[in-house]
This record gives C-alpha cells, sequence and structure tokens, in this order.
C-alpha cells in the first residue's frame, strides 16, 4: 500500500492521528481510557490505546516521531522556556518554530486523511494535498500560512489535560476553522484561500520562537458545555 505522507508503496505501520503521549493523562490503572459518545445509539467504550490506522511508512512515522518528542516537551515542561503572563495572554519564549508548527500540521493532516469516523468532519479539501507538501519538505512555511491558535482549559485553576473531543468545523473571522481538543488544550486551526487576518496570525507561533496561549475557563467553552449537557441528557455521563 502507499504511505499517504511519501507516497512509495511500503508496508503501513498503525500510525495515530493524535500522538499517544497526549492520551497519557487519560489513562486510568489498567492502561484504559473512557470513550465517550454523545449519540445515545452507541457504546461507551474503554480502549487501551489511542486511535490508528494505517497510514504512514516507518520511516515516515520516524520523522513524524522526531517533531512529536519535542512537541512533548514544550507541553510537558522539558523545556525551560521563558514564560511571561500580558493582558491574560500567556507568551512562552525559545520554542522552535519549524518542529513545533511541523507537529500541529502533522496532526491537521493526518485529521484529514483519515478514515475514522473520530476525524469525519475534518476536510481539508484542496489544502490536504499543500499540507502534505510542507510536511514532506521540512519547512514549516510563513507565520500566515495555516496559522493555529491555542487555549488551555481551566476549571478551578488547574489545565484539563485529561480530555480529547472530536474535532469539529467552526469559524474565525469568516475562514474555516477546525477545532480540536488534547492535551489540556483547544487547538484551532485556520485555513484560507486569501490571507488570514493580522490578529489570526499575531495569536499563532511566531518565528521568533514565541508561543502564545489564550486560557479559557471550562464553563466559558460554549461546545465543551454543549457536548458535556448533550452526554449528560442521553445518558453518557
Amino acid at each position: 500500500m502507499k504511505c499517504k505522507l511519501c507516497r512509495e508503496e511500503k508496508s503501513l505501520k498503525q500510525s495515530h492521528i493524535i500522538p499517544e503521549f497526549l492520551y497519557s493523562k487519560l489513562y486510568d490503572e489498567k492502561h484504559r481510557f473512557h470513550e465517550i459518545h454523545v449519540d445515545s445509539n452507541r457504546k461507551n467504550k474503554l480502549p487501551q490505546k489511542g486511535v490508528r490506522e494505517p497510514l504512514l511508512c516507518g520511516l515516515c512515522e520516524e520523522y513524524f516521531s522526531k517533531f512529536e518528542r519535542y512537541a512533548s516537551l514544550v507541553l510537558n515542561g522539558g523545556f525551560e522556556l521563558i514564560a511571561k503572563k500580558i493582558d491574560g495572554l500567556f507568551y512562552f519564549e525559545g520554542v522552535e518554530y519549524n518542529k513545533f508548527k511541523l507537529f500541529s500540521l502533522s496532526i491537521l493532516w493526518r485529521a484529514s486523511i483519515s478514515s475514522l469516523d473520530f476525524f469525519a468532519e475534518v476536510n481539508l479539501g484542496g489544502h490536504e494535498e499543500i499540507i502534505r507538501k510542507i510536511l514532506l519538505s521540512g519547512d514549516a512555511g510563513n507565520e500566515g500560512d495555516y496559522p493555529f491558535i491555542l487555549s488551555p482549559i481551566l476549571h478551578e485553576n488547574e489545565i484539563q489535560e485529561a480530555l480529547i473531543v472530536k474535532p469539529t468545523l467552526s469559524a474565525v473571522d469568516q475562514n474555516d476553522a477546525y477545532r480540536f481538543v488534547f492535551g489540556g488544550i483547544v487547538w484551532v486551526f485556520v485555513i484560507s484561500n486569501n490571507e488570514v487576518p493580522d490578529v489570526v496570525v499575531q495569536a499563532s507561533i511566531s518565528k521568533s520562537g514565541v508561543l502564545k496561549m489564550l486560557p479559557w475557563q471550562m464553563s466559558e467553552i460554549g461546545f465543551l458545555v454543549g457536548m458535556a449537557e448533550d452526554a449528560v441528557r442521553n445518558g453518557k455521563l
């Protein structure tokens, strides 16, 4: 079968779409996590691994794993970054733009090429091939190319890491935006055929190595509150 990234005929690995390290906070003592379906017709599950499917060859898996290892250190405090808080925004200085952005785009791209129901709403259309070439080149491009906004999810002053939510399509400034939840953060990827508004680019990671985050209280995140209410109403929580 053809690897989805390099397009070569090779044996494919069971590839994670969302990297395994982002599931670590979800597991119980038996290495299971609760997969909760809002739909009353679907049963909740207790998987022991994050969702996977055959997408990438071994070499491309290894290639992505370099970015994943780097991102895991950034997100889990493995690097000493300079952190500042200004007007409610967190600024983390010293992040490698190329590595962190390629990590982020790799998840967006994998979600789009996935055949799994969990990622059904992610459809990048023509942008899928553009991002594939970006990933393959190892050059994350300019700040305005597929920017993303990060918002840590807070409840009682703690980041809520034990949460992964099915990605959904939304909009930012009349542009399509795909909304993911993993690693205790809402990730919003902005997709546009035109120039992305400056305010969006400025909120994303910069080439100077500054990663910005705008924390949200969980109770103020409408789509998460709505999902929780639906789950309770359908007897899933």
